[in-house]
């Protein structure tokens, strides 16, 4: 719930993003997504965006962050560096994701109420995570030292309920696939669990509001 009080100041730092080329949307929306990767299987959060129409495209700024908890059986250390007093235990582990995406939609639509799309994208993504384990010990956790950068392949739903009121029930789905650059090399012997290594595509789903904005 804390970092729903960031959603006002993220959506203005958008705004002003994208103001100086004429955003005409602003939105928020609440994101839930799965994925195959251990610490980030059903991770939830939110998002906010500001968007720009040019005929049938749209081209989207957005913020997205969603965090995933897990409890499992893990490795605590006495000492990492090198490996010492090293115990099986359970460990509690919190991860954070998230970042800027860029995307381009093209856009159809149906009557004055219904429009739908679809369209791909980038993402810029950072990543934390804490381990600890049931002593109270930090756990063995390989982190990425580098930002993710992500691919986007998206489609999206609005709809008008009244045409004359300037606000949209929207929804999304998207494939989003991030390439974690948090691999354990042969000579690193501080670590071992590495969950955040390789390519993995998470499936979000998107639902929220969004508001027109006159162009000046």
């Amino acid at each position: 719930m804390r970092h729903l009080s960031r959603l006002p100041a993220v959506l203005v730092m958008l705004a002003a993003g994208a103001g100086s080329l004429g955003a005409q949307d602003l939105g928020l929306v609440a994101v839930g997504a799965s994925s195959g990767n251990v610490e980030l299987s059903d991770p939830q959060g939110f998002g906010a965006f500001a968007q720009l129409r040019s005929d049938s495209w749209l081209f989207r700024l957005t913020y997205l962050r969603y965090s995933d908890e897990t409890r499992k059986s893990g490795t605590v250390c006495r000492v990492y560096s090198p490996r010492i007093g090293c115990r099986t235990e359970g460990v509690a582990t919190s991860a954070r994701m998230g970042g800027l995406r860029l995307t381009a939609e093209r856009a159809v639509r149906f009557g004055e109420r219904l429009e739908m799309g679809a369209g791909g994208g980038l993402s810029f993504n950072s990543l934390t995570a804490d381990a600890w384990g049931e002593s109270g010990s930090r756990a063995d956790l390989h982190m990425p030292n580098t930002g993710q950068i992500g691919y986007l392949g998206t489609a999206f739903l609005a709809v008008s309920p009244v045409p004359s009121v300037p606000v949209k029930l929207v929804a999304g789905l998207t494939g989003h696939w991030v390439k974690f650059r948090g691999c354990v090399s042969a000579e690193d012997k501080t670590s071992g669990y590495a969950p955040f290594c390789g390519w993995e595509r998470f499936t979000e789903f998107q639902a929220g509001i969004s508001v027109t904005v006159p162009r000046r």
